[in-house]
């Protein structure tokens, strides 16, 4: 009697072993796919929303730089929650009234995804420096009572 409720207790263990496989199987598989109006912007995500492809058609070179941008990030919203959709109909059947907390534990780590509309571009003027460690402006100079007290000088 022991050995059976034993039996069965691990057959139900490698049975949910076996479909936690095929489900983490079915999600590496899952995309979304999102397009601008005309075509011209088209993003790939897989359900975490990490950005797998971006493909831009010449069409989208002709664009503002602030166009292209509001519809690049139009397009990976779109994805996003089409690969999200697609998630969760893949859990769904197999975690019933868990699928809720799975689905936030997955997006627990997703932040959004850009700005919903650019930042203003910044008013023209004289071009900046860009500063490294080589063209850095000079340290003003050290006199020699910066460095402490008399352990650092010399007493005469």
């Amino acid at each position: 009697m022991e050995e059976s409720r034993l039996d069965r207790a691990l057959r139900s263990f490698q049975e949910q072993a076996s479909r936690a496989s095929q489900l983490k199987e079915k999600i590496a598989g899952l995309r979304g796919q999102g397009r601008n109006p005309d075509g011209s912007v088209t993003v790939t995500v897989a359900p975490s929303g990490a950005v797998l492809g971006l493909n831009l058609s010449p069409l989208a070179m002709r664009k503002t730089h602030t166009q292209l941008q509001k519809e690049i990030l139009g397009a990976i919203r779109q994805a996003t929650e089409q690969a999200a959709a697609q998630l969760q109909a893949t859990v769904e059947p197999v975690l019933g009234e868990r699928a809720e907390q799975f689905k936030e534990a997955f997006n627990a780590h997703v932040p959004a995804v850009g700005p919903a509309a650019p930042e203003p571009a910044a008013a023209p003027g004289p071009p900046q420096p860009v500063r490294t460690p080589r063209n850095r402006p000079a340290s003003p100079e050290v006199e020699p009572d910066d460095f402490g007290g008399p352990i650092l000088r010399r007493e005469q």
